[in-house]
């Protein structure tokens, strides 16, 4: 899809995009073939060249920085392969209102791995060199802000989809419990009641000794960042299939299975 892709150009707007799109121009290298022949290079022709650079090198953060937050889907396909899929649970709304971080999820596609405070959190930051890509559900509003105040510019060089944005353009708006259950992505029944508040309760509870308290917490964190990478293909393909470009649909990843690390109670 990135290939596709001409709104990272200078000078190209979404309807200059479908212009070309329609003219039969779909691939940077139908573009390149279409500028004008010149001595110099002109900006929009360096911009191609060095779009090709960087996607060799695997630098979504270029891509990401120069396309429009609500069009950033596009990069999933190019970069699946190092995208990393992101829950956290908070104590608050906010940081500035006090909330930390009590446990970030991480999923690659192949495993789940969860950072909880007291326990490993600190190790996040390397477990984030591993990415070029991250993918949230309401990130941009809450879990890049809790992670920027707690671990500083950890997550500087990735490129980041927000799926929240997205899905409201295929008319699915609500919260993540919400989307999951439109789309036939609902969680186990026992995790069905829980919500963002419980997830303090939670971990309030595991503060207090009630070690069960943590297992059900990192459990429902589990359900719900490994559903991202359902909720990302769905989004891919959905927004694909509305463009004049005949892009090859991705396949639905199956639910993988949960086997939860076992959570070391030392504090």
């Amino acid at each position: 899809m990135l290939t596709h892709t001409f709104l990272h150009l200078p000078g190209i707007t979404p309807f200059t995009e479908r212009a070309l799109w329609g003219q039969g121009i779909t691939t940077w290298e139908q573009l390149q073939r279409a500028l004008p022949f010149s001595l110099a290079p002109s900006p929009l022709a360096h911009a191609l060249e060095e779009s090709r650079r960087r996607l060799a090198q695997g630098d979504a953060r270029w891509f990401s920085d120069r396309l429009p937050f609500w069009e950033r889907w596009r990069l999933f396909a190019d970069f699946r392969g190092w995208a990393a899929f992101l829950d956290i649970e908070t104590t608050g709304l906010s940081p500035e209102r006090g909330g930390y971080v009590t446990v970030v999820g991480v999923y690659d596609g192949r495993e789940y791995r969860p950072f909880i405070r007291g326990h490993n959190l600190h190790l996040f930051p390397r477990e984030a060199q591993r990415y070029r890509l991250l993918v949230t559900f309401n990130g941009r509003r809450f879990d890049l802000p809790f992670l920027e105040a707690e671990f500083g510019p950890a997550l500087g060089h990735v490129a980041h989809v927000d799926l929240l944005y997205p899905l409201r353009r295929l008319g699915l708006r609500g919260g993540l419990k919400r989307i999951q259950q439109a789309v036939g992505l609902a969680r186990p029944t026992d995790l069905e009641g829980l919500g963002g508040f419980h997830a303090v309760l939670l971990w309030r509870a595991y503060q207090r000794g009630d070690r069960d308290a943590l297992s059900t917490l990192v459990r429902y964190n589990a359900e719900d960042t490994v559903v991202l990478e359902g909720l990302m293909v769905l989004v891919y393909n959905a927004l694909a299939a509305r463009l004049p470009l005949g892009v090859k649909p991705l396949p639905f990843p199956p639910r993988p299975p949960l086997d939860l690390p076992h959570v070391s109670q030392g504090r």
